[in-house]
């Protein structure tokens, strides 16, 4: 009689461990307080998701007067305005009432006195402002704006006022930069941009722009040495303001929003 035996596999069990570790898109975004101090304002992780991207510091920064640290809100007041050109005067020629050629005109211009005679006239030009806010990246990324007049302001108003963007890629504003860092676009201080003279009027609803095609930071260093400067230049065209006109006051808010696509 022939007899089979039966066999058991012993018990077996399996472990699965699977670390994984990442270093996040990131973008940080930085300007000056209103004391003129350094601060970054923005901190922004990537999603994968586009404008959704996460922005771990909950206020919004303040662009600041181009080569300094200083807010765009603080240097201007109700004592500064758009230049005056006075024309005609007695003697012939004309007065530029800009005299230190700052595009405003304020109490640091002065000038002498002139004599009138029948045609003398003035005529306001046109006021340019100069604003920044600074970029450090480990990603390319992309920046979208909206404009919206304030208060009096309206779209019509808007349509005289064209902004340009471009990219300074180092300098010392009070704190050097970007002895790491490369253009964010691989064309230079204007690639990538979609802001060039384009009237806030068209911005009202959103519009992209800068597109971006690589990460700031080209070697290793500090935030700031790892950042570029955007640059954003504002023109208003006043036209042939007459007195009678009174008082013109023309103000925008233009939101710029950052993230990687």
């Amino acid at each position: 009689m022939l007899g089979a035996a039966a066999t058991v596999p012993p018990a077996a069990a399996s472990v699965v461990d699977n670390p994984h570790f990442k270093a996040l898109g990131m973008i940080v975004v930085w300007g000056g307080d209103a004391t003129g101090v350094p601060i970054v304002s923005d901190f922004i992780l990537d999603t994968g998701s586009g404008a959704a991207d996460i922005d771990l510091i909950a206020q919004n920064g303040q662009a600041v007067v181009t080569g300094s640290f200083i807010p765009l809100d603080s240097p201007l007041s109700g004592e500064q305005g758009a230049p005056v050109r006075i024309r005609s005067i007695a003697g012939g020629g004309r007065i530029d009432a800009d005299t230190n050629g700052d595009r405003v005109m304020d109490d640091t211009d002065a000038f002498g006195s002139f004599g009138l005679r029948n045609s003398t006239d003035n005529r306001t030009r046109r006021m340019e402002l100069d604003t920044s806010f600074y970029v450090a990246s480990n990603l390319p990324f992309s920046i979208d704006a909206t404009a919206t007049p304030q208060g009096s302001t309206t779209i019509a108003d808007l349509q005289r006022v064209r902004a340009t963007l471009s990219v300074t890629l180092s300098g010392d504003d009070g704190v050097p930069f970007g002895v790491a860092a490369q253009f964010p676009h691989t064309s230079g201080a204007t690639g990538g941009r979609r802001m060039n003279r384009r009237r806030l009027s068209s911005m009202t609803g959103g519009f992209n722009v800068f597109n971006g095609n690589q990460a700031t930071a080209a070697s290793v260093g500090t935030l700031a040495e790892q950042s570029v400067r955007f640059d954003l230049n504002y023109r208003y065209n006043f036209g042939n303001v007459d007195l009678s006109q009174g008082v013109i006051d023309v103000e925008a808010e233009v939101v710029y929003t950052l993230y990687m696509p």
